[in-house]
């Protein structure tokens, strides 16, 4: 539908004459406006944490003319900065490039912080976190948003590292339960070939659902290789 460029009217009311030196922040007022527009229009669901800034202009952009602004080729949300045609018209057709835009789009999203300070591995509560509206377009790695967390703690969250007061959380600060830790009886399913048994092991290192860790099974004194399939279940994989 939006082919290429995606495209959004934008009419901007009469100013006699050329943009005079004065008038740059009136023409990027409106352009600010078109560009919130066309956001809005574009990615709807993203648009209420975007925030956007004209930083400069250029070319010959006739504000008396009906102007259009074109983002670059591309699906994905617009990020930072970003350079967008301004369009006009000739003889009644839209599509002439008159000047271009240099916006900046900040991204903000509710983000959750840590109360106090949390040791690695302990658990983490709601009562430990509270939320932040904060700018997150260049958040180092990706920010623990607060639907994230409520997920992740209906089934138990903890700490993956030692966590700071006041710290904006990333999504890797915090893990589910472990499926079993160093030391702990894993049911173990073998099987090969006809062959189908459940061995208790202990597990030689901890470890999330998924993960492949050495487990050991003492009454013949083996140590195999296996993945977690659940808290205390894993599938072998081969023998050590």
């Amino acid at each position: 539908m939006y082919g290429l460029f995606l495209t959004i009217l934008l009419l901007l009311g009469p100013m006699p004459g050329q943009v005079a030196a004065g008038e740059p922040d009136t023409l990027r007022e409106r352009l600010q406006a078109a560009a919130e527009t066309l956001l809005a229009d574009r990615f709807p669901e993203d648009a209420p944490r975007l925030r956007v800034r004209v930083l400069r202009t250029g070319g010959e952009i006739d504000p008396e003319a009906a102007l259009r602004l074109r983002l670059p080729a591309g699906d994905g949300l617009p990020r930072a900065h970003i350079q967008v045609d301004v369009l006009g018209t000739e003889n009644g057709q839209g599509g002439l490039k008159t000047g271009w835009a240099l916006l900046y789009i900040a991204h903000f999203d509710s983000v959750v912080v840590a109360r106090h300070d949390l040791e690695a591995g302990a658990p983490v509560t709601p009562g430990d976190v509270s939320t932040a509206w904060m700018e997150v377009t260049r958040f180092r790695g990706e920010p623990l948003r607060a639907r994230d967390f409520r997920a992740l703690a209906r089934d138990g969250a903890f700490a993956a590292r030692m966590l700071r007061a006041g710290r904006a959380l990333r999504k890797d600060d915090l893990r589910p339960p472990l499926a079993a830790d160093t030391g702990e009886a894993v049911l173990m399913h073998y099987r090969r070939g006809s062959i189908s048994l459940r061995l208790t092991c202990k597990a030689r290192e901890p470890g999330l659902v998924g993960d492949i860790i050495r487990l050991y099974f003492p009454d013949a004194e083996v140590t195999y290789r296996a993945r977690l399939t659940g808290p205390g279940t894993a599938e072998w994989i081969e023998t050590l």
